[in-house]
């Protein structure tokens, strides 16, 4: 049974909160902003999983930047979250000063396909209008022509081939 975008709203978005993003991303339509929000909610419950990188889009990363500043939401919203964990956030040149390399970790083929995959089996399909929040997804659709229906079908095929287009990954 895959959790709809209602329902990640119901569970963890209040109308203070809803209002709050309205305001600071204005002036997107409060329909975009749910999208993003969902999207955001989408990816964190997903990083309470995932120890490794998760590439969403900067419009991901500054929703999750800006419910980080309400300090007390967002620790609300962590205890809420499927792995009811802080999460926490470091900037790469933060990293960089502390002696950790700048480079961000690179994800294998597998290790995407995985991600994505957990999209899909927890939220349903990939929408279009929301493709282009998560990095791999919106290349595969892009560099390798893929539709989002291939997309998809590849997502929940049990066979995971390791070219998936012509171009360079």
């Amino acid at each position: 049974m895959t959790i709809t975008n209602q329902q990640l709203q119901e569970a963890f978005l209040n109308p203070q909160m809803k209002c709050y993003f309205d305001k600071k991303l204005s002036p997107l339509p409060s329909a975009e902003v749910s999208i993003r929000v969902e999207e955001t909610l989408k990816f964190l419950n997903m990083a309470t999983y995932f120890h490794c990188n998760i590439p969403v889009s900067k419009e991901i990363d500054d929703v999750w930047h800006f419910w980080i500043l309400e300090t007390r939401e967002y620790a609300q919203l962590c205890t809420k979250l499927q792995g009811r964990r802080f999460i926490h956030h470091s900037s790469n040149v933060y990293l960089n000063c502390c002696g950790q390399p700048n480079s961000k970790h690179e994800n294998d083929l597998e290790e995407e396909a995985a991600m994505l995959g957990t999209y899909v089996l927890n939220y349903g399909p990939f929408e279009p209008d929301r493709i282009k929040y998560w990095v791999f997804a919106a290349h595969l659709v892009d560099a390798c022509g893929w539709s989002v229906q291939q997309l998809n079908d590849w997502l929940l095929s049990a066979v995971v081939s390791p070219q998936l287009c012509d171009s360079r990954l």
